[in-house]
């Protein structure tokens, strides 16, 4: 699956963790150069959940996370199906 991880050509963040929960969304260029950026800096996209967070107009927006999963970022994503709840996606630091 660690091979599968660059390849971000299509519509969704795709996880080390799978889950039939939810798949975040790319929605522009920006966000895909941010994914690759973190990536590059050994932040892989652990998992991505269901939740509440604050996203920005741009249907988008990073944080810094530091919890369960270790420490990162967490990607804050507008779901396409709700507006009730946000796709968060995390970013954990791949150890060296």
């Amino acid at each position: 699956m660690k091979e599968n991880i660059h390849n971000q050509e299509g519509a969704i963040i795709r996880t080390l963790h799978s889950s039939n929960v939810a798949y975040a969304r790319i929605y522009c260029e920006e966000q895909r150069m941010r994914i690759k950026q973190l990536i590059q800096h050994n932040f892989l996209p652990h998992h991505t959940s269901v939740g509440v967070g604050k996203s920005t107009r741009k249907h988008w927006n990073v944080e810094k996370y530091q919890g369960k999963y270790g420490v990162g970022f967490k990607m804050i994503t507008t779901s396409p199906y709700s507006s009730n709840f946000n796709h968060l996606t995390y970013f954990i630091k791949e150890a060296v």
